[in-house]
């Protein structure tokens, strides 16, 4: 007797082919998810490596510099008066209500409070640029120090902070002409002398080690008053003598040129910023100074402090990088450091 037998075709039902679909679509969409992860970590990694990297290379930077400082500059006649004089025309402007620090020789590195604020945002001082030993006709040789005075400064960049922007701001370097110290110039008792000296540096001359410096124009008295005559004097190139008032083309009343560098600042083209007050709390801006959000801002992400008595200076520089890039996490980088100045 025959019998029938149940065939059924090989094959997915459509429900069978709905479901595989669907889990093909989740597979594809956690690889995708992984795949953007994984670049964008590996993007922010590289925007954090680089911001660490430039905020290092900053600090540094002031750091070697202050290393030869000789005199720091506060908030103070002495330190605005100076200020004053330092020629910036062409250079990036100053963040309005920029403040150098208080020097406060009985005071440790601390936290502002309202009616004790010390610190600043700006960074103002002078530096031993070079001594230079020259052997007069006489046969007497005369040791002059030559100094040069360097400025930080934050400056407004594409459109300066707003509430809504945690960046805005670029940090300008400059430094001025060379300075030949009055006390080792007013030693050399022999006038002759003396205008062979000031002859040398003026002209720019090797020294007796055979090294030809920048021409030195200008004697500064270190630590006068810049507005009495005779804290600056200019050399004559005609014969040595020193005059109290400018000569030679140089701006009347008194101004110390500056030298091109760094200009238009030292952040220009690197894509970052000083980061601004209106950054998130963890980037860690105001750490010291009093935080005000009137007029343009203070202290943003540049703090510094200049305490303990002339003998042990120390100054505390404190920044904060961010990447302008608006791509994912913002990107940023807090460096302190504490260094020993002198202050002659």
């Amino acid at each position: 007797m025959a019998r029938s037998q149940n065939t059924h075709a090989d094959g997915f039902s459509l429900l069978e082919l709905v479901v595989a679909a669907a889990l093909l679509s989740i597979m594809a969409l956690a690889v995708s998810t992984l795949s953007v992860s994984g670049a964008n970590a590996q993007e922010y990694a590289a925007r954090l490596n680089r911001v660490t990297e430039l905020t290092q290379d900053v600090v540094d930077k002031m750091r070697l510099e202050l290393v030869s400082s000789v005199r720091m500059f506060g908030n103070d006649a002495e330190g605005i008066g100076n200020l004053a004089m330092l020629d910036l025309t062409g250079a990036p402007a100053p963040l309005a209500g920029s403040r150098l620090p208080t020097v406060s020789p009985a005071a440790s590195i601390r936290t502002d409070t309202v009616g004790s604020e010390i610190t600043g945002n700006s960074l103002f001082f002078t530096k031993l640029a070079w001594t230079d030993r020259f052997v007069c006709t006489s046969g007497r040789d005369y040791l002059v120090d030559v100094y040069r005075w360097v400025y930080y400064y934050m400056s407004p960049a594409d459109g300066g902070p707003t509430p809504d922007r945690m960046v805005g701001l670029n940090l300008v370097r400059i430094f001025s002409e060379p300075l030949a110290d009055a006390s080792s110039i007013d030693r050399i008792t022999d006038t002759t002398d003396q205008a062979e000296v000031l002859m040398h540096l003026q002209g720019a001359t090797a020294d007796a080690d055979g090294v030809a410096h920048t021409a030195c124009n200008v004697v500064w008295r270190r630590g006068a008053d810049p507005a009495v005559t005779g804290t600056f004097r200019q050399i004559d190139d005609s014969d040595g003598s020193l005059s109290d008032d400018p000569i030679s083309g140089r701006p009347d009343p008194w101004e110390i040129l500056r030298v091109e560098a760094d200009v238009p600042g030292l952040l220009s083209y690197r894509h970052h910023s000083v980061a601004t007050i209106y950054s998130q709390p963890s980037f860690g801006v105001g750490r010291y100074g009093v935080v005000s959000t009137a007029g343009s801002g203070f202290p943003h992400g540049f703090e510094v402090q200049v305490v303990g008595p002339s003998s042990a200076r120390q100054v505390l520089l404190h920044l904060v990088l961010a990447s302008t890039s608006r791509r994912g996490r913002p990107a940023w980088s807090n460096m302190q450091v504490v260094i020993d100045g002198r202050d002659l």
